[in-house]
C-alpha cells in the first residue's frame, strides 16, 4: 500500500467545545500488519504541525478531514508526544456541522493518519513491516469497532459512556464487486506519489522558517506605515501653498481684460506719457499691468483720441 492506514479509536468527545480527543498514531500493529515507528515519525509530525501553525497564523496545529476526503472537518487544537507510550495524542475541534453530528452519534469511531511512507523495513522482533510516516492530514473515520466498544462524552463537566454505532450487516458480493477493493487500492496508489528518497526532518528549521515569515510580514507592515505617514506630512505641507495659488488664480481671473478693438487703433505716439510703444501687443501688455483706475483712464483717452466713424 502507498497510503497510510493506521486506525485508532476515539477516546473522548467534549460536547460543549466540540472537541474530539484521541490518538493520531502509535507504535502498534495496524490492520494490514504494519507498525508505525514512533522515534522516526515524531519529527515529521512536529514539522507538519509547525508548518500548519505558521500557515494559519497560530489558529491550527494541523488539518482534520473526514474519511480522508476533501471535507475540511476541523483543526487540531492540541498535539502531545507521549515518548514513554510511543504515541501521539491529539485534540481536534470539529467545525463542520454534519461531521460533528456523525461524531456525537457514534458514527465516526476513530482517527486515521493520512500522508506517505518515508521508508519501510522488516521488524526483526515481530516479523511485521515497520515504517516511518510523514503526515499531511488526520481524518475522522468510521471503521467498525469491536462489539461493545465505547467512548467518553463530556457535557457540563459530566462524563458518560456511549457506544459507537454498530457496523452494517455485510452484503453478499459478486465476483466483480469482490475485486473492487483491489481496483480502489490501485487508484489510490496512482493518485499518491511516493518518493523513495527520504527527507531528513528538522523541526528547528521549520520553526525558524515560520518565524522568518512572520518577521518579514511585520517589516513590510512597518514600512507601509512609515510611507503613509510621510505622504500625509507632505500633503499637509503642500496644502497652504495650493490654497494660496488658488486665491491668486481667482484674483487674476476676476480682473477685466482690455479691449483689443480699441488698442488696434492706437497710434504709436498716443498720449500715454510716452510709456506705451512697440505695437499693439506691447500696448496690451502695458495696459494690462496698470492699476484698475489708471487702466480705465488710459482706455478713456484712447477712445476719445480715436473715435470710430459711424457706419452708414
Amino acid at each position: 500500500m502507498s497510503t497510510l492506514d493506521l486506525f485508532l479509536s476515539l477516546a473522548k468527545v467534549d460536547l460543549d467545545q466540540r472537541i474530539v480527543h484521541g490518538v493520531a498514531t502509535a507504535e502498534v500493529p495496524d490492520r494490514v500488519g504494519e507498525i508505525c515507528d514512533y522515534a522516526t515519525t515524531k519529527p515529521y509530525f512536529e514539522i507538519w504541525s509547525a508548518e500548519a501553525l505558521a500557515a494559519s497564523g497560530g489558529k491550527s496545529l494541523g488539518a482534520v478531514r473526514a474519511m480522508h476526503g476533501r471535507v475540511a472537518a476541523g483543526k487540531l487544537t492540541d498535539i502531545a508526544f507521549d515518548d514513554e507510550g510511543k504515541r501521539i495524542l491529539v485534540a481536534a475541534q470539529i467545525v463542520d456541522d454534519d461531521e460533528w453530528r456523525k461524531v456525537t452519534e457514534g458514527v465516526y469511531t476513530g482517527f486515521s493518519q493520512g500522508g506517505r511512507y518515508v521508508k519501510r523495513w522488516p521488524d526483526p522482533d515481530t516479523g511485521l513491516t515497520r515504517y516511518t510516516a510523514e503526515p499531511t492530514e488526520i481524518s475522522l473515520v468510521d471503521l467498525p469497532c469491536l462489539p461493545g466498544a465505547t467512548f467518553e462524552v463530556v457535557k457540563d463537566g459530566i462524563i458518560e459512556k456511549r457506544a459507537f454505532a454498530g457496523a452494517p450487516e455485510p452484503i453478499p458480493q459478486t465476483a466483480e464487486a469482490a475485486a473492487a477493493p483491489e481496483r480502489v487500492e490501485e487508484v489510490a496508489s496512482a493518485q499518491t506519489a511516493v518518493s523513495d528518497a527520504p527527507r531528513e526532518p528538522n523541526p528547528s528549521a521549520a520553526l525558524a522558517k515560520a518565524a522568518q515569515a512572520l518577521s518579514q510580514a511585520a517589516r513590510k507592515l512597518e514600512r507601509a506605515v512609515e510611507e503613509n505617514t510621510a505622504l500625509r506630512k507632505s500633503l499637509a505641507d503642500l496644502s497652504p501653498a495650493v490654497a494660496d495659488l488658488a486665491k491668486r488664480l481667482a484674483a487674476l481671473e476676476a480682473q477685466p481684460l482690455p479691449a483689443r478693438a480699441a488698442l488696434r487703433a492706437v497710434p504709436r505716439n498716443a498720449d500715454f506719457s510716452g510709456e506705451i510703444g512697440g505695437g499693439v501687443d506691447e500696448a496690451i501688455k502695458r495696459i494690462a499691468g496698470l492699476a484698475p483706475q489708471e487702466r480705465a483712464l488710459a482706455l478713456t483717452k484712447l477712445s476719445l483720441a480715436n473715435p470710430v466713424a459711424a457706419r452708414v
